[in-house]
């Protein structure tokens, strides 16, 4: 039934969606439309439709119309509850089309509202825009984490809304980081879940991305055949776009196989296949750095470095950080090859060309640091430490040789040795260089053998002396490493005993206050003055209780509920004489254990409802049931029930409304956990409270 019902209201809105967009042809129509709507359900959805027809063109008017959806949304939140939801993220759609860092908020308050409403189907698309809204500013740690809550959720709910996308863009941001074996494992869960429905197009993206995975790999054949199926199924369907975006990646792998003439006709059919539907100067951009690779690998280095510099004239804005880096790092290198090579004898060139690299190496590793993108933060960090070489800053050529060599362990570059030796080789050849440069320009035609040997030797030197140095940093690094895990286990032994001496003192300073409440209560003859009195100490016993119960644990940040809530009851039965004849129980689905954040506000409640229970349910007789349980409702959130068998609550009773302190209690603590209070009068007083655990409400 829900599911037709969502199905149903979703043809209705995409129908208004599609009147309203296509039949009245332009903003003017529609804001006609939205005039003449009577009902505020289709005025709110009116405006998020022009909200976001303009929200690329004007975005101050497409703000001024998704505002004022959000506010009607607001005052119907009762009876449309959803469209606030819908106005947040669009809104918040609205400025990430547009770069602005605002959308995170808007994002964050609609998850709220659907996590709220328990929409699933919502849920998952907004938690999916988020990712796409991390993963457009590079910010790859953030965009896996929310493309892989949405898979998580789907598949404990047993759904799969927007899982395809999910385990997709997942796969690829992961290859983007070079953490490989997650972005073949969620690619390949993906390319099993697409070929158990019935979309078997979406095929492509999973064949064309982890095509890459297999690239980078080294397994090149492999690599397109997956390429050459997504390439195939994108041809069929007409998507041009993408089917250039085959060309292009096959083009690259191609050149790693250095068949370097086909390579050069797979490129140029990608680059003319997308100027035909994409108005950017990306595709140039990318075509003209993979010719600069090309030419550089069949040794034309000024046709490369001239490449290379109309990618970067080429660049659109609002690319993304990582390619932008990327093509800069290529700029450096060819630069610093190009002085190598064709100006080899001109220092004076040289010289320039490593001043016009500098710039562009140093922006390039600040875009890399933001992107967090593996192989751009290796380049870049290894070419800064060559050309700061060529230019004598031997302490910052050292520094990035070193952060290079540790981004390359981290990736698991298989050239990082090689690469590191060579540049620190560079880096000494260039110093000894400049220091007998005046002795090469005089003596050149009687020295050039003796200077050819003599590179070989020092050559030779600088090896073996760098395998001393690095052999000597790694052994180093580990018996320091090993003295600091000695030091940080000494330090965690002692902060736990310190963790328990404070919760045994915390619990002894309650018991000080508890005690003090009692002798103070002695002298009050005042029944209401005495209860009071009374209720305040229970709640300083119950969170004394808490403190014992972590001191006493071998894990020191967690309660078990089961084990607190039988002797909370066991200690407050002892003060109400009436509850002798009562049956106590107490269910736990699962086991239920909780960080201090939860256990204390969860504790007082727990204790307010009880002793409820006891004064005022039962008989004088003190007969009676008294129930306590507990289960998980999964994702962080559980359900606690407090029921008696008692008299109950007056029936004109509203709780919402209940003014005593112990029920404004309860109320404010479950709002505290993230969570609401439902009493029911059913043979007997039943209280329910929603609560989420620590983590989640940090999350939100």
């Amino acid at each position: 039934m829900n599911l037709r019902f969502t199905i149903l209201s979703f043809l209705l809105f995409a129908s208004l969606g599609t009147k309203l967009c296509y039949a009245q042809a332009d903003v003017d129509s529609l804001i006609q439309a939205r005039n003449s709507r009577i009902h505020d359900t289709l005025k709110i959805k009116t405006d998020i439709l022009i909200g976001q027809r303009l929200r690329r063109s004007n975005l101050d008017s497409s703000e001024f119309y998704l505002d004022r959806a959000l506010t009607l949304a607001k005052r119907n939140s009762v009876s449309s509850p959803h469209l606030e939801g819908q106005a947040l993220r669009a809104l918040a759609e609205a400025y990430r089309l547009n770069g602005d860092e605002r959308g995170l908020d808007f994002y964050r308050e609609a998850l709220v509202v659907f996590e709220t409403l328990d929409s699933k189907q919502e849920l998952a698309f907004t938690q999916s825009e988020l990712g796409k809204f991390f993963e457009a500013r590079s910010e790859f740690d953030s965009s896996t984490y929310h493309y892989e809550r949405v898979i998580e959720r789907n598949l404990a709910d047993g759904t799969d809304y927007w899982m395809a996308r999910s385990y997709n863009n997942a796969g690829l941001d992961y290859y983007y980081m070079r953490k490989l074996e997650k972005a073949s494992r969620l690619l390949l869960d993906g390319i099993r879940y697409i070929k158990s429905t019935p979309d078997t197009m979406s095929l492509r993206a999973f064949y064309m991305n982890y095509g890459l995975v297999l690239k980078q790999q080294d397994q090149y054949e492999l690599s397109k055949e997956y390429m050459k199926q997504a390439l195939a199924i994108n041809i069929h369907i007409g998507n041009k776009l993408s089917a250039a975006t085959a060309y292009t990646n096959i083009g690259q792998t191609l050149i790693k196989q250095d068949s370097l003439d086909k390579a050069f006709e797979s490129l140029t059919k990608g680059w003319e296949l997308a100027r035909e539907v994409n108005r950017s100067t990306w595709p140039t951009a990318d075509y003209y750095k993979n010719l600069a690779r090309i030419e550089f690998l069949k040794g034309n280095f000024q046709q490369s470095h001239d490449y290379i510099v109309k990618s970067v004239a080429n660049l659109p804005d609002g690319v993304a950080p990582q390619s932008r880096g990327d093509i800069y790092g290529s700029l450096v290198e060819q630069k610093m090859i190009l002085a190598d090579s064709v100006f080899s004898k001109n220092q004076a060139k040289r010289n320039q060309l490593w001043k016009e690299a500098l710039p562009y190496a140093i922006e390039g590793w600040k875009l890399a640091e933001r992107s967090g993108a593996g192989n751009v933060r290796y380049r870049l960090a290894l070419a800064q430490a060559n050309l700061y070489a060529r230019l004598n800053d031997f302490e910052k050529a050292y520094k990035f040789s070193h952060l290079a060599m540790q981004i390359s362990e981290e990736i698991n570059d298989q050239a990082k040795t090689d690469a590191i030796a060579r540049m620190s080789a560079e880096f000494e050849t260039e110093l000894i260089e400049a220091q007998n440069t005046l002795l090469r320009e005089t003596q050149k035609a009687q020295v050039a053998q003796l200077r050819q040997q003599d590179y070989l030797i020092y050559g030779t030197i600088v090896v073996l002396v760098l395998m001393v140095i690095i052999g000597s940093i790694i052994y180093r690094s580990r018996r320091n490493l090993k003295k600091a895990n000695q030091v940080i286990e000494k330090s965690l032994s002692e902060k736990e005993l310190l963790l328990k001496e404070i919760h045994h003192r915390v619990k002894n300073n309650l018991q000080v206050v508890s005690s003090l409440l009692d002798l103070q209560s002695r002298g009050i003859e005042d029944e209401t003055a005495l209860s009071t009195f009374m209720e305040g100490q229970n709640r300083v016993k119950a969170m004394a209780l808490i403190h014992q119960k972590l001191y006493q644990n071998e894990n020191l940040a967690t309660v078990d509920f089961a084990e607190y809530a039988e002797q909370l009851m066991k200690e407050l039965a002892t003060l109400y004489p009436a509850s002798n004849g009562v049956t106590t129980t107490i269910n736990v689905e699962t086991e239920a254990k909780f960080d201090i954040d939860t256990a204390v506000p969860l504790g007082l409640i727990l204790n307010e409802l009880i002793s409820n229970a006891y004064k005022y349910a039962f008989d004088q007789n003190g007969e009676g049931e008294l129930h306590v349980s507990l289960k998980s409702l999964g994702e962080g959130k559980h359900e606690l029930t407090v029921s008696d068998s008692g008299t109950g609550l007056p029936e004109a009773f509203d709780f919402a409304k209940a003014k005593s302190l112990g029920l404004r209690l309860v109320r404010r603590l479950a709002k505290q956990l993230y969570g609401k209070v439902h009493y029911t009068q059913d043979a007997g007083a039943r209280f329910v409270v929603n609560f989420s655990e620590t983590q989640l409400r940090k999350a939100v």
